[in-house]
């Protein structure tokens, strides 16, 4: 058999390569915008802190950890993911140093099976939000680092808080605006646990859904700020339609 010549092997070789890459980048999650078009860092900080106030008295004893064992798991999924995302902040905080510790401590509490291991773990998230977590290997990068099952589970508790919240729209400011960013978060995160994604050709349509509701909830968390009460109740609006819009497709039994 003739063989062919070197410029069609070479011609070959590159359409070859170029359709790998194009496989490759197929399907990819979109760039992040800049967090703080969607999360303020003060919100994310002190949300940060007001959670991890919380899990001494989850783990007091025993009994108390047995008792709240699946909201301490929750929490600590949900503190790994704001901790990421504050660590990804393109602004500056005094709590950003320590968000490659909180991520790690926080994954490790996420999978405690047990009493002593959950206390244990309580103690290193409390140690690394102090600024006493030690290095950790690697830069944080965008990817998952908490499970989205929990992450929804956070969602409905803190979209049914502001549903609340906003009712009482000037008493309630600022932790409205802390549960805007929590959600807005939470969405960004989502966007790397494609899991419930069974298509790849759906990956893009899940992307755009995440997009839509982290943009809604960063216009609830700005409109709130702004004290705009109208503004803020569009933003909500907006922010149902679009969790509605992705159960339509990718959760079908939680419309």
């Amino acid at each position: 058999m003739k063989s062919r010549p070197k410029w069609f092997r070479r011609l070959a070789l590159i359409g070859c390569i170029a359709l790998c890459v194009g496989r490759s980048l197929a399907g990819d999650p979109p760039a992040s915008p800049p967090v703080s078009r969607f999360a303020p860092a003060d919100d994310l900080a002190v949300q940060i802190k007001f959670t991890i106030s919380g899990f001494g008295a989850l783990v007091a004893s025993e009994e108390a950890y047995q008792a709240d064992a699946d909201k301490l798991r929750r929490d600590a999924h949900t503190l790994a993911a704001l901790a990421l995302v504050l660590g990804m902040h393109d602004s500056e905080h005094p709590l950003k140093a320590a968000a490659p510790a909180l991520v790690a401590t926080a994954r490790a509490l996420a999978q405690a099976k047990d009493y002593a291991s959950a206390k244990q773990a309580v103690e290193a998230v409390q140690k690394a939000v102090a600024g006493e977590g030690g290095a950790v290997d690697g830069e944080l990068k965008w990817e998952k680092v908490a499970g989205l099952g929990q992450l929804m589970k956070q969602v409905t508790a803190t979209n049914t808080r502001l549903k609340r919240g906003l009712k009482r729209f000037d008493d309630k400011k600022d932790e409205n605006a802390r549960d805007a960013a929590v959600l807005a978060a939470i969405a960004q995160m989502a966007v790397y646990d494609t899991h419930e994604v069974k298509r790849p050709e759906d990956l893009d349509q899940w992307y755009q859904f995440c997009g839509q509701m982290r943009d809604a909830a960063g216009e609830l968390n700005a409109k709130v700020k702004a004290a705009d009460k109208e503004g803020a109740g569009a933003a909500m609006v907006k922010l149902g339609k679009s969790c509605e819009a992705c159960h339509a497709v990718f959760h079908k039994e939680l419309k």
